[in-house]
């Protein structure tokens, strides 16, 4: 079977990015599964398949989730460009640039994981997401603030800029317990460090942007886990500086790589849930009222936006053995992209599956944030963020609409999906 038109979502054709949902409809209607040579893996579409694959980890390995490329390899030709300058050589060669790159969480298997999880999941306990939210509000109203002074000065905001960027940046800097005045920088970081993720053709100034941030981070946060050890803050990165998981210490590799994701999943993946329901309201003004004159629908809505437009399309397994999926062989050692995206609009699972819903009895079982074992850890904080952001989103502003000059334009990855800008107009309330 072919992979027919996924291979233009693959080599990143921003149309193929903008509106991925007619290619997964046709994977949908096919019969087994295809496999793309361009990707080197089986695409795995609907969401019984999906869910069966993310529950078993006794046939499928999470050790390469982002796919059959590696980081070394989708960087390797830019790399070499980059080795003709002394400076960036030394770099390269340097011990810097393999601090961090273990299994752990996202890409670990079990025990490792189970072990791993131990240490996170006490951090991300509704009563802790409880105690987190007057900040959440806190830091909403100060940037909703700034929205509003944006729209009351120019007419017009970019609502991803201005509010959806910062929010769950600083939230993830005030759990981690480090300065916000460093945010600028940990956002540079964060998508430097994701971009090899669903780009598989970087630039040489891509590569040279992700081996600088890997450094800076590597080096500030090595410098920040020392200063813990000796003296903790109770916050979340003494926790991890300090963990004893069945008597042993977490490794500085395993605690870098911990970080890594908190800081690339702590903002990216929020980042564009928020601008997605923003975008949903502006483009639906009668669901727009709705969710204003009920206001307990806006967790309905979360759910759904995190639904229909997911965060991250899919990531992958590896088959440990031969193993039969949707009467498809595949061999042991081959590599199966799960395409959460597909799975959440899967009419089998989901009645009028590309329909906005905030009442839809099932929208939590979406996969948006994954399942089973590798379920994501923080995904309360995530869908409190979204709650209150649209919350007193809807509170200081009314009547949003998009701006007439929006492009549109989604990040340059097959794996991550987010608009890199959205303008709205509306009146301050």
């Amino acid at each position: 079977m072919s992979a027919g038109n996924i291979d233009q979502l693959i080599n990143r054709e921003q149309s193929a990015i903008a509106c991925p949902y007619p290619i997964f409809s046709e994977l949908r209607a096919s019969e087994g599964i295809p496999f793309s040579a361009d990707l080197g893996a089986w695409i795995v579409s609907r969401y019984d398949d999906v869910r069966a694959i993310l529950r078993d980890t006794e046939r499928f390995s999470s050790l390469s989730p982002t796919g059959p490329a590696q980081s070394g390899e989708v960087l390797m030709a830019g790399i070499m460009e980059l080795m003709k300058d002394p400076e960036m050589a030394s770099l390269i060669g340097s011990r810097t640039m393999t601090r961090g790159r273990v299994a752990v969480l996202l890409n670990a298997d079990p025990p490792d994981h189970r072990r791993q999880r131990k240490l996170v999941n006490p951090a991300f306990r509704p009563d802790r997401i409880r105690a987190m939210e007057p900040a959440v509000v806190e830091v909403t109203s100060r940037l909703l603030g700034d929205v509003v002074d944006d729209l009351r000065a120019n007419g017009v905001t970019d609502i991803v800029e201005r509010f959806a960027v910062g929010l769950p940046m600083t939230i993830i800097a005030m759990a981690l317990g480090v300065a916000d005045d460093d945010l600028a920088t940990f956002k540079r970081w964060s998508d430097d460090i994701v971009m090899p993720v669903g780009n598989h053709s970087p630039s040489v100034e891509q590569v040279r942007g992700f081996l600088l941030s890997t450094k800076e981070f590597t080096e500030y946060f090595l410098a920040q886990i020392a200063a813990r050890t000796s003296n903790p803050t109770g916050d979340l990165l003494s926790d991890i500086a300090n963990a004893r998981i069945d008597g042993e210490e977490l490794t500085d590799d395993e605690q870098l790589g911990m970080l890594q994701q908190f800081l690339v999943a702590g903002n990216e993946t929020t980042t564009n849930l928020i601008a997605n329901i923003v975008r949903r309201l502006a483009e639906e003004p009668d669901l727009q009222e709705r969710v204003r004159a009920n206001p307990e629908m806006v967790d309905g809505l979360v759910e759904e936006m995190l639904r229909l437009e997911a965060p991250v399309g899919g990531l992958f397994r590896r088959a440990k053995v031969d193993v039969d999926v949707a009467g498809t062989r595949v061999p042991a050692g081959d590599h199966l992209w799960l395409l959460f995206a597909s799975a959440n609009r899967d009419e089998c699972k989901f009645a009028s599956a590309d329909a906005v819903d905030p009442m839809r009895p099932n929208a939590k079982d979406h996969l948006a944030f994954g399942n089973g074992e590798h379920f994501c850890p923080g995904a309360g904080l995530a869908r409190a963020e979204a709650r209150i952001a649209t919350e007193m989103l809807l509170a200081a502003v009314k009547d949003i609409r998009l701006a007439p000059d929006n492009e549109f334009r989604y990040g340059d990855s097959f794996v991550l999906r987010g608009l890199t800008s959205l303008r709205i107009v509306a009146k301050p309330a």
